[in-house]
């Protein structure tokens, strides 16, 4: 699946290529994209339409950044690390 950004006039965000919703308000989205995890932050943000099936969001709101992060790792218990 491709992945696009499409930003008109920092009010108007539509995300394409999204996997997964980690967290959502008015603040800070928090998703997975095909091309890795994403952080859109900003002001009365509001998820317009979402639809997994085609993986499109679209945002209103004012967008303030854009960021891709490095992938989570995953932490080893605890147990895992002292009986190694």
């Amino acid at each position: 699946m491709d992945h696009n950004i499409t930003l008109k006039d920092r009010s108007s965000l539509v995300i394409s290529g999204v996997e997964h919703i980690y967290s959502f308000d008015d603040k800070k989205i928090e998703l997975r994209t095909s091309l890795g995890d994403m952080v859109v932050q900003g002001e009365g943000l509001d998820m317009s339409k979402l639809n997994l099936d085609e993986k499109v969001v679209s945002v209103d709101g004012t967008i303030n950044s854009i960021v891709y992060e490095k992938a989570k790792k995953q932490q080893e218990s605890f147990f895992k690390k002292v009986f190694k």
